[in-house]
């Protein structure tokens, strides 16, 4: 692979050669709910994960939660504008358990 090879840098925080990308699609969405009930399920969260910030946070930063472990990066494509500060407050999330934990996971709103 060379060093310009998209899979070999995505995000300047991986370092791994293999990420997981999990692409979202958030045209549909009008709520927190909607974001919850597309990234759990691709997380492979369990059924008890609650629908709610604090929760991420805990899941991404304790592991052994969701059966989805990083390496990964969240993409959330074609959200709509009334979700943005929410959508501001996950990036957050994911930038304090990744300086927290040196985890590397990466969340992208496009």
């Amino acid at each position: 692979m060379s060093a310009s090879d998209p899979l070999r840098t995505l995000g300047e925080h991986a370092s791994v050669t293999h990420m997981k990308v999990i692409r979202l699609d958030a045209s549909g969405w009008r709520s927190p709910e909607d974001f919850y009930s597309a990234l759990l399920p691709q997380l492979e969260a369990p059924d008890w994960h609650g629908r709610n910030l604090n929760a991420l946070e805990e899941s991404l930063r304790d592991g052994d939660i969701n059966k989805v472990e990083p390496p990964f990066k969240v993409v959330v494509k074609d959200a709509p504008s009334e979700m943005g500060d929410f959508l501001s407050e996950v990036a957050a999330v994911f930038n304090d358990v990744r300086d927290a934990t040196r985890a590397e996971i990466s969340f992208e709103a496009i």
